[in-house]
């Protein structure tokens, strides 16, 4: 019998729940209707994604922060919009 090697899952950067997810405006906006309380939530927001959610939303971003639908978003090197937690 052949061994087989486990996948990495905490190495996949795509998330099953958000395939048919069209920009990262749209990823952000379902991160943000996944928590009740919006007061003090921070998201961050990949890097390599941050111009292109700002052209999205026409949010005005105050360096390397910017405020959308009542939440604060914080560009950062993560590979998907993801709550800060511990930072």
């Amino acid at each position: 019998m052949p061994e087989q090697t486990p996948h990495p899952s905490h190495l996949d950067q795509s998330d099953p729940a958000k395939a048919d997810v069209r920009d990262i405006r749209e990823e952000a906006d379902r991160e943000i209707e996944a928590y009740r309380d919006l007061a003090g939530l921070v998201l961050l927001m990949p890097e390599d994604r941050w111009d292109e959610f700002l052209r999205l939303t026409g949010a005005t971003p105050q360096g390397d922060e910017v405020e959308y639908r009542g939440v604060s978003f914080h560009k950062a090197p993560v590979t998907a919009v993801v709550a800060q937690e511990g930072f």
